[in-house]
């Protein structure tokens, strides 16, 4: 009797063993993936280009001598390469579907990201993403289906700015990168004594108020467009250089008076920014630059120099945003 169970034993570790054997080969759920259609990038440090695309822009980043390059030309920013490629290692597929699921995702929406990583001439991964019903789903090169991903450990990391196709993003020098279904509210304050918010929701629906006394709300229905550019335009503010002007020397009561505004912007995961504008002359007597200002960022006690691409469209009156245009 003994020796039957034994046997009964072995003949059924056996037939696990066959099992397993046949599901590496065969893959009936496409789990098991080689260099064509795999999920994860590894080896990383192997990784010397990067190509990322999306609707509007493309992003190239070279490595030469172990730094990262935009287009091969401009030096970016390490955490903002090395944060990508953690993501793109770390990738785990929560559930599989077909190929036409991700196709009608792309089909209904415009931000889809294609990407490559190449050792050399050799793709180590390639693959398309779309954000679609809440998470993220993966079509990999090579492969007829498509897979919900995650990263373990990160329930609410965004990869649509992790997988940025815009260049600003792996600049140096970044100072707010917000998305505009990232804010819940701006404030801005103007040198005439005008001062306003805006609050927006989960679902994108923004409103506008007053936020003293001598701020008067203008006639006419809030102007739709003009608020949703206004929540455009955190993305990717660059600043050129630190100045080495300290923060008291232009909280002074005569400097104070030059202030030319203060915009604040906090989303909904708590990340705050202050940005104190102020003229900026390239000499004492100087006219203020055309374009360039002073700004002071939440604390720091060193004024930046930031060009007015960024700034002139935060600085508008109440004016602009009420009534039709």
């Amino acid at each position: 009797m003994q020796k039957r169970r034994s046997l009964l034993f072995f003949s059924a570790i056996i037939a696990i063993l066959l099992l397993l054997v046949l599901l590496l080969f065969l893959d009936p759920w496409n789990l098991r993936k080689g260099e064509s259609g795999q999920i994860s990038l590894r080896n990383t440090q192997e990784v010397d280009r990067i190509v990322l695309a999306g609707p509007f822009s493309t992003v190239e980043l070279n490595k030469v001598e172990g730094i990262w390059y935009l287009f091969g030309t401009e030096e970016v920013s390490a955490v903002t390469v090395e944060n990508l490629l953690f993501a793109a290692s770390r990738f785990e597929v929560g559930s599989i579907t077909e190929l036409e699921v991700f196709e009608e995702a792309a089909d209904a929406q415009e931000d889809i990201r294609e990407l490559s990583f190449f050792s050399g001439d050799r793709v180590r991964l390639d693959f398309r993403m779309i954000k679609h019903r809440g998470r993220y789903l993966v079509n990999p090169g090579g492969s007829d289906r498509a897979f919900y991903v995650s990263l373990p450990g990160y329930p609410d990391l965004d990869l649509e700015r992790v997988f940025s196709a815009t260049p600003d993003h792996y600049r140096e020098h970044l100072l707010i990168d917000l998305l505009p279904s990232d804010i819940a509210s701006i404030e801005i304050e103007l040198a005439s004594g005008e001062a306003f918010g805006f609050t927006q929701d989960r679902e994108g629906n923004i409103l506008c108020r007053v936020a003293n006394d001598s701020t008067r709300m203008p006639e006419g229905a809030p102007n739709e467009l003009a608020m949703k550019l206004l929540f455009s335009y955190f993305t990717s503010i660059r600043y050129e250089q630190r100045t080495g002007i300290r923060a008291d020397s232009l909280l002074e009561s005569e400097m104070q008076h030059q202030k030319m505004a203060t915009v604040r912007v906090e989303s909904f995961d708590g990340e705050r920014h202050s940005l104190q504008v102020f003229p900026y002359h390239e000499f004492p007597g100087s006219e203020p630059h055309l374009f360039r200002a002073l700004v002071l960022h939440n604390q720091d006690q060193e004024a930046l120099i930031i060009n007015y691409i960024y700034l002139d469209v935060l600085m508008r009156g109440l004016s602009h945003y009420i009534g039709e245009k």
